[in-house]
């Protein structure tokens, strides 16, 4: 019986040496990033500390109720990355909705109550925590989107490049910030990672826990419903109410979360967004195009590079749809561009749009699946320029975070 358990643990152990050694690429990479970022920010903010001598009223006034580090070192390396959305992510993840009032519940649950819970258990600092978290999804993330893309082309060096990619984009160190967005990405792409290995079982619980996450993982239920097309009536293959379940595990998390809000007493989620967030919701293209008039009147760094963000996935995705290796996978094409649709829609209440356009093209992941098709057979020196270009973009954004630029 010993010898059993013995040769179990150390088959399992086999299992996940060769596992890390799989992936080590997207792991190496997603750590690399993590001590990058962290070294950088820490640094930056080093240098400018003694030049921000707020009071305890502006302190409430920017942190809230939350906790903050009282040394020089835990202001460098943990309070610099409490930025706009991540400081009321980290309020709900220390006192819980009712700590933080109805308003915040526009925010969904899944990512801040299990940074909360750690943090509780642990003893830990919860931006911390919420640093951590958020780095350790990135990791995941960076695994499944490599292991799609291997799964899906068979090619080992378009399967790094779009990873990496993925990792390098200007806006993707907000995957590294206590934000939502890494534990939303890790749900979305592993959710479709098994509709492609046709685990529609786990693919409806991975987007459900997506759905609590950020209320667009609902939108999974699309790719869900053009594999389920594929399978019966393509493939001609028989119906199983399992998958039927599936599917409607998807929309289950994010619609679960409204209810218990109108349950709660709070407004509905479009009013939230209107008085909380100072979103509304109007035509992509009209948002696009009132976005662009703005810039030569105010041409600041944030609406440009939001316009040339959103102009420049929109056109990888119309170049991904006119290939054929892409329209195989219609289900994740036709994901991303309802999700490019979604986040081009977002306009402020005093009519300039698209916000937040830098960080949610993130969300677009497959599109760097088409930009990596695009630059994987270009001399080595430009992909070389390509990249050290990306790194210093991160760099520059990173500084403009640090000092409540809105980037994103």
């Amino acid at each position: 019986m010993l010898e059993e358990v013995v040769f179990r643990i150390r088959y399992k152990r086999i299992k996940l040496f060769e596992a890390i050694k799989a992936f080590r690429f997207p792991i190496i990479l997603g750590i690399s990033m993590r001590v990058g970022y962290s070294l950088w920010m820490a640094l930056i903010w080093y240098m400018v500390d003694g030049y921000f001598p707020l009071t305890e009223k502006a302190l409430h006034e920017t942190y809230y109720q939350l906790s903050r580090s009282t040394t020089l070192l835990g202001r460098s390396f943990i309070d610099v990355w409490l930025r706009w959305d991540a400081v009321h992510y980290m309020n709900i993840a220390e006192l819980g909705y009712q700590g933080v009032g109805k308003e915040e519940t526009v925010f969904f649950p899944l990512y801040p109550y299990t940074v909360g819970f750690l943090s509780h258990i642990t003893s830990i600092n919860v931006t911390l925590v919420g640093i951590l978290v958020s780095s350790f999804f990135t990791i995941l993330a960076l695994i499944c989107l490599y292991d799609l893309v291997l799964l899906q082309f068979k090619d080992e060096n378009l399967s790094k490049l779009s990873t990496l990619l993925f990792a390098l984009y200007p806006t993707s160190f907000f995957l590294h910030a206590p934000f939502t967005d890494a534990m939303f990405m890790f749900f979305t792409i592993s959710s479709i990672l098994m509709m492609e290995k046709r685990e529609y079982m786990a693919a409806g619980i991975l987007g459900c826990l997506a759905g609590l996450t950020r209320a667009q993982g609902a939108l999974l239920l699309i790719p869900m419903f053009v594999y389920f097309i594929q399978d019966y009536w393509i493939d001609k293959k028989p119906i199983q109410w399992s998958r039927i379940i599936a599917m409607a595990l998807i929309p289950l998390g994010t619609c679960a979360y409204i209810l218990w809000r109108v349950y709660c007493g709070a407004p509905d989620i479009i009013t939230s967004y209107k008085h909380f967030s100072g979103v509304i919701f109007q035509g992509p293209f009209t948002n696009l195009i009132k976005s662009a008039l703005v810039i030569p009147r105010d041409p600041s760094y944030s609406r440009i590079t939001e316009v040339i963000s959103a102009v420049l996935f929109l056109a990888i995705l119309i170049w991904m749809f006119s290939r054929k290796e892409f329209r195989k996978h219609i289900g994740i094409m036709l994901y991303c561009a309802t999700t490019w649709i979604l986040i081009i829609s977002k306009s402020g209440v005093s009519g300039y749009g698209l916000q937040c356009v830098n960080r949610y093209v993130i969300h677009i992941f497959f599109a760097f699946v088409g930009l990596a098709f695009l630059i994987k057979d270009l001399p080595v020196r430009v992909k070389k320029f390509t990249k050290i270009g990306l790194i210093l973009f991160n760099l520059i954004n990173l500084m403009l975070y640090s000092f409540w630029i809105f980037i994103g």
